[in-house]
Formats: C-alpha cells, structure tokens, sequence
C-alpha cells in the first residue's frame, strides 16, 4: 500500500458535464476522486475503490489516505481507505 492524500473529490449528481477521458466507467453514477501520492503524481479512484471504515461520502479534501494500484495505463487506484489510527502511546485517564 501507498500513502497519499486527497486532492480532489467529485461527486457526479452535482457535476453540469463528465469527464471523458476514459477513467470514468459508464455505469459510474456516484463519482470519483483524485490523491495525490508521495511523488506529487495524481491517482485517480472511482467511488467503489474506497473501503475500509469509511466510505466515498466521509473522505475530505487533505485527508491523508492509503492506497492501491491498478495494473493499467492510468494511474487508477484500485483500492483507497483510511489508515488505522495509530495506537495511543503513554497512560490513559
């Protein structure tokens, strides 16, 4: 798994025209993001590649993810989610 984190999320019902660039699937009706990875690239992710605890809905804009790659000519995530928090370190009240 990769880190990278959330740069751009689209939501289609709420998008005047679509993308056309042959990342977006036609039965896509939810929408897609864009992360960018640790080496400034763009990775983009269909709304079905988010797993984990969170879905599409709950990501925001900055938020630091972990991800998978496709094997293909774009950079497609095919898998995105959230990290485990990291375990408290030192006592608890």
């Amino acid at each position: 798994m990769f880190p990278g984190t959330i740069k751009r999320l689209v939501h289609l019902s709420q998008q005047t025209h679509l993308l056309n660039a042959g990342l977006v699937s036609s039965h896509n009706e939810h929408g897609y993001g864009v992360l960018e990875d640790e080496q400034g690239r763009e990775v983009y992710f269909p709304h079905e590649a988010v797993g984990g605890r969170c879905g599409f809905d709950d990501l925001r804009r900055g938020e630091q993810v972990e991800f998978t790659l496709e094997s293909g000519p774009y950079l497609r995530a095919a898998w995105v989610g959230v990290p485990a928090a990291a375990p408290l370190s030192g006592p608890v009240a």
